[in-house]
C-alpha cells in the first residue's frame, strides 16, 4: 500500500487547519495572559508559551487553548497557588517565576511541594507522586493489614511495600555478596546491590562539616540531614499553630500540616521501654523508640574539648564536640589568632592557640548574613543579636507600624541585652511581654496612670520597673503608690459606705505616715503588705458590725473586746489603726485595743545543728555562692530578710586585715571565711545579665528576676529552705545567742531589731518551757511611769551605742575552729558565743 503524499489536498487541508487552531489558541492564550500580566508584552508572553508548551509537541493547541480557558474562568491562576489546574499552567508558572515575574507557582494540594510535574489530579487539586501514592491506599492482599501503600499488583491482589520488597519475584543476584536480594540500587553496567552492600554516597556539608549521607546537594555544596533541616528545611505556615514553621507531618487523610512542636509522632510500642508514647526514631533494628529513651541510649564520644563521653553533637577540626560545648564555643566569639576576627574558635594551632574555621580550611561559616558579627548563630543565617533585634521591633511596633519615641529606649535595653539567647527565650514565652505587646499595639502613652488601671498582677509589676529601670517611666515609691490602685480593685464588690471610710482611711491615714517614715528610714523596708494588711482588717471589721447591725458611733469597749475574743489570729489586733482614725475623726468615741500578748520566740534551732549548718555554709564548695553567704548571715546574725536582700558591696567595708559588714552604725567584724564569701560575691560576673539601666543605681549582691531590684525576701527564704537552711528558726537562735552576750541597744542596731524592755533589761526565758502565767495585755494608754522607763531606756541606749567601734568587734565571737580556714577541727558540743574581752 502506498502512503499518501503530503502534498495531497486532503493532507494540505489538513495540517492547514492544525496550523489556524494553533494560531488561534496561540493568540487567545497570548491575549489572557497579557490580560492577567499587564507586565508583560506580546513577544515575552509567546516565547514563555513556547517554553511551557513547545509547538512540535503533539496536542500543544489543546494545551493552549485549556490554559486559555482557565485563565478567562480564573483570572488570578497565576496569584492564588491553586493547583487546580491544567499541566500547562505548572510549566508556565516556572517559566515566569525564573523570569522574575510577579506569579505563585501551585503546589502539591496535600504536602505543598512545588513541582512542574503534578500529574495527578483530584478534587482538592493536584498532588505529586509521593502524595499520590500516599493516598492510594488499600488492604495488603498477603499480609492482610489495612489502609497501607499500594507498592505493585499482584495476580492474587495489590501488596504493599514490605510484601515487595520480599517478594521473591524481584530478587535479583547482588554484585557484591552473589546473594538473591531485593535491589537497592544499580551500578553503571547495570547489576543490582542489595541494601547491605550498597554504600551511600558520603559527602562533607557545608555547614557544619560533617561527612555524611546528604539531604541536599546543589551549586553551594552538600549539607546532611540535620543541617537541611535546621537551615534549608521548606516553611510552611503549620495548621495547628498557625506559625511559619518547618513542617514535620505533611497534610494527609483530613489533618493539616504539623511543625515540629506539634508533631509528636505516631503513638506505637516503644521497643526499649514498653510504653506507648509518640515515637519518632528507630533503632537499628528498624524498631520505633521514643524520644526519652533515645536521648537516654544516644551513643556517645569523648568531647574534643571538655573530654566527656557524651552524644556528638558536630565534628570540628579539633573533633567530636558535645552539645554544651558546642553552645559555649558560638556564643562565645574570640579572636582568632591567625586572622585577628572575632570568630568562633573550632581548631587549634600546633601551638594549642584557637583558630577560627575559615583558617583552617573549614567551610562552616558562623558569620550573621545581616550584621557580619562571627558568633551566636541563630536561625536562618543570622545571630542571635540581630533576631533579638527584630523581635523587640515586632514587638513593641504601634498601630502605625512604627515603634513610638517614648518606647525606643526600651527597645535599645532590650536588644542590647548581655545575653541574647535567654532574651529571645523571655519575649516567646513570658507573660509579660504579652502584656507590653499589648499596650504598645493599643498605642497609648506609657505612664503610671495607664499601669494603674491595669489588675494588679506580677506582670503589671514587673512591666512597670522594666519601663522605670530603662527610662520610660519615672522612678516612684512604688510600694506605697500601687497600694491605691490595690484598693480600687478591692473596692469593687464592697458596699459603697465601706468604700467611702476605706478611702480616707488608707490615703489620709496610712499612706501619709507610710511615706512620712519612708522619707526618715535609713534601712529599706516593704511597708506595702502590712498596708494591706490593716486595709483588709478595717474592711472585716465593718463587715462585722454590719452583721450586727451596728454603727461606728455605737461602739463600745465590750464590742471590741468581742472582736478580738472571736479571733484566731493575731490579726484583728490591727483594727487598733483604724479605731484611732475614726476617734480623730470624731465617728467614734474612744476605744482601746490591747496589745498583741508578748510571746517568746517558741522555734529555735538547736545549737547542735546551728553549728554545723554554719560550717556546712562556710566550707561546701557544692552550694551556690550566694546561699552560702546568705546562709552564713543568718545563722551568724541573724539580721532580718529583708535588710539581708538589700546589701550591697558598698556594705563590705574591706581592711588590709579584717573585713567588715555594716548592717547599722557599727560595723560588725566577719570571719574570714565569711568575708572571703562576700568578697567573692561582690567580685563576680552577675549570674542573671542585667539590662542596661539609664539612671544609676546600687548593685546588689543578691540580684532578684526583677530588673534593677534585689531578690525578694520570699524568694531568699524559698532559696535558703531548699538547701536545709530555716531561716525563721535560725534567725531565732542566732539572736537568743546574741541576746546573751549583747546589750541590747547594740543588738538592735547590728541586727535590725527594736530593743524592747524585755531584751534590755531581764534575761531570756526558755522558750521551750511553759508559761506559768499568760502575759499581761497592754494597752495603747501610757503612764507616768512608762514614759519614765522609756526616757531611761533611750539614755541608755545613747550611752551604749557610743562604745568604740573596735571594742564593738571585739565584743563577741564564734568558737574558734569555726574562724579558721583549714576547717580540720571538729566542731565544738559547747554552743553559743564566747566573750573575747
Amino acid at each position: 500500500m502506498t502512503a499518501p503524499s503530503p502534498t495531497a489536498p486532503s493532507i494540505v487541508a489538513r495540517l492547514g487547519a492544525r496550523a489556524a487552531r494553533m494560531e488561534a489558541a496561540t493568540s487567545a492564550a497570548v491575549g489572557q495572559l497579557t490580560l492577567v500580566l499587564p507586565s508583560l508584552d506580546a513577544q515575552e508572553a509567546e516565547a514563555a508559551l513556547v517554553t511551557a508548551a513547545p509547538i512540535p509537541v503533539r496536542g500543544a493547541a489543546k494545551f493552549l487553548e485549556e490554559l486559555a480557558g482557565h485563565l478567562a474562568a480564573q483570572p488570578d491562576a497565576l496569584t492564588s497557588d491553586s493547583s487546580l489546574c491544567p499541566p500547562v499552567l505548572l510549566r508556565l508558572a516556572e517559566v515566569l517565576h525564573d523570569s522574575g515575574h510577579p506569579v505563585v507557582r501551585p503546589g502539591s494540594a496535600h504536602c505543598g511541594k512545588i513541582r512542574s510535574d503534578l500529574r495527578q489530579l483530584r478534587p482538592e487539586g493536584r498532588l505529586c507522586g509521593t502524595c499520590d501514592s500516599r493516598s492510594r491506599q488499600a488492604t495488603c492482599a498477603r499480609c492482610g493489614r489495612e489502609n497501607v501503600r499500594v507498592a505493585a499488583r499482584r495476580p492474587e491482589g495489590r501488596i504493599c511495600h514490605t510484601c515487595y520488597h520480599s517478594d521473591p519475584e524481584i530478587f535479583e543476584e547482588c554484585a557484591e555478596c552473589g546473594q538473591h536480594r531485593a535491589p537497592a540500587v544499580r551500578r553503571e553496567d547495570g547489576r543490582a546491590l542489595c541494601r547491605g552492600c550498597w554504600k551511600r554516597p558520603m559527602h562533607t556539608c557545608v555547614s557544619c562539616g560533617k561527612t555524611a549521607a546528604a539531604a541536599l546537594v546543589d551549586a553551594d555544596g552538600a549539607l546532611c540531614h540535620l543541617c537541611y533541616n535546621r537551615h534549608r528545611r521548606p516553611r510552611r505556615p503549620c495548621g495547628r499553630c498557625g506559625q511559619l514553621k518547618r513542617i514535620a507531618r505533611n497534610a494527609r487523610d483530613g489533618q493539616p500540616d504539623l511543625c515540629d512542636g506539634c508533631y509528636r509522632g505516631p503513638e506505637v510500642t516503644c521497643s526499649i521501654c514498653s510504653r506507648v508514647r509518640p515515637c519518632t526514631s528507630r533503632d537499628a533494628q528498624g524498631q520505633p523508640v521514643c524520644g526519652n529513651c533515645y536521648r537516654r541510649n544516644r551513643p556517645g564520644e569523648p568531647c574534643a574539648r571538655c573530654g566527656r563521653t557524651k552524644p556528638v553533637n558536630t565534628r570540628w577540626p579539633i573533633g567530636p564536640v558535645c552539645m554544651s560545648c558546642y553552645n559555649t564555643v558560638l556564643r562565645s566569639p574570640a579572636e582568632c589568632s591567625r586572622c585577628g576576627t572575632a570568630q568562633p574558635l573550632i581548631a587549634r594551632n600546633n601551638d594549642g592557640a584557637g583558630v577560627c574555621g575559615p583558617c583552617v580550611g573549614f567551610a562552616a561559616d558562623y558569620t550573621c548574613r545581616q550584621c557580619g558579627r562571627g558568633g551566636n548563630p541563630h536561625s536562618r543565617g543570622r545571630c542571635a543579636h540581630c533576631v533579638l533585634a527584630g523581635r523587640v521591633n515586632a514587638l513593641l511596633t504601634g498601630p502605625d507600624g512604627m515603634v513610638a519615641p517614648q518606647r525606643k529606649p526600651l527597645a535599645a535595653a532590650l536588644a542590647d541585652a548581655p545575653s541574647p539567647f535567654p532574651a529571645i527565650q523571655w519575649l516567646k514565652e513570658s507573660p509579660s511581654t504579652k502584656l507590653l505587646a499589648q499596650l504598645a499595639a493599643e498605642g497609648h502613652t506609657l505612664s503610671h496612670e495607664l499601669l494603674d488601671e491595669l489588675p494588679p498582677s506580677r506582670n503589671q509589676r514587673y512591666i512597670r520597673q522594666l519601663l522605670f529601670h530603662t527610662g520610660v517611666l519615672e522612678e516612684r515609691h512604688e510600694d506605697l503608690e500601687r497600694i491605691p490602685g490595690w484598693l480600687e480593685h478591692e473596692l469593687e464588690d464592697k458596699p459603697a459606705a465601706h468604700a467611702s471610710l476605706a478611702r480616707p482611711f488608707l490615703h489620709w491615714f496610712l499612706l501619709r505616715r507610710a511615706h512620712q517614715r519612708a522619707a526618715i528610714r535609713s534601712h529599706p523596708a516593704s511597708a506595702d503588705r502590712d498596708l494591706r494588711r490593716r486595709v483588709n482588717v478595717a474592711l472585716d471589721f465593718l463587715a462585722w458590725i454590719d452583721q450586727r447591725g451596728l454603727d461606728l458611733a455605737d461602739l463600745a469597749q465590750a464590742h471590741i473586746d468581742d472582736w478580738i475574743a472571736e479571733a484566731t489570729s493575731q490579726r484583728r489586733y490591727l483594727i487598733r489603726y483604724f479605731l484611732k482614725w475614726t476617734t480623730s475623726r470624731r465617728l467614734t468615741r474612744e476605744l482601746t485595743v490591747p496589745s498583741v500578748p508578748r510571746q517568746e520566740p517558741q522555734n529555735l534551732l538547736d545549737e547542735d545543728d546551728r553549728w554545723p549548718l554554719l560550717q556546712r555554709c562556710l566550707t561546701d564548695e557544692a552550694m551556690p555562692t550566694d546561699v552560702r553567704a546568705a546562709g552564713a548571715i543568718t545563722l551568724l546574725i541573724g539580721p532580718s530578710t529583708e535588710r539581708l536582700c538589700h546589701l550591697t558591696p558598698e556594705h563590705l567595708k574591706l581592711g588590709d586585715k579584717d573585713t567588715h559588714l555594716a548592717l547599722g552604725r557599727h560595723p560588725v567584724l566577719l570571719p574570714p571565711r565569711l568575708a572571703e564569701l562576700l568578697r567573692r560575691l561582690a567580685e563576680q560576673p552577675q549570674l542573671r545579665p542585667q539590662l542596661s539601666r539609664v539612671r544609676p543605681g546600687p548593685r546588689w549582691l543578691f540580684p532578684g528576676m526583677v530588673p534593677g531590684k534585689p531578690i525578694s525576701t520570699h524568694g531568699m527564704t524559698q532559696k535558703l529552705n531548699r538547701h536545709g537552711i530555716p531561716v525563721r528558726t535560725a534567725r531565732n537562735a542566732a539572736l537568743a545567742s546574741l541576746a546573751a552576750d549583747l546589750p541590747s541597744p547594740i543588738l538592735a542596731d547590728v541586727t535590725g531589731c527594736t530593743a524592747t524592755p524585755h531584751s534590755a533589761g531581764s534575761p531570756t526565758p526558755d522558750a521551750t518551757g511553759p508559761r506559768t502565767s499568760p502575759p499581761e495585755p497592754r494597752t495603747n494608754r501610757r503612764t507616768t511611769d512608762d514614759r519614765h522607763d522609756q526616757r531611761q531606756r533611750r539614755a541608755h541606749s545613747a550611752r551604749t551605742t557610743r562604745v568604740p567601734t573596735r571594742a564593738l568587734e571585739r565584743c563577741y565571737a564564734p568558737p574558734r575552729n569555726v574562724w579558721r580556714r583549714d576547717g580540720a577541727q571538729a566542731l565544738p558540743r559547747r554552743s553559743g558565743l564566747r566573750r573575747r574581752c
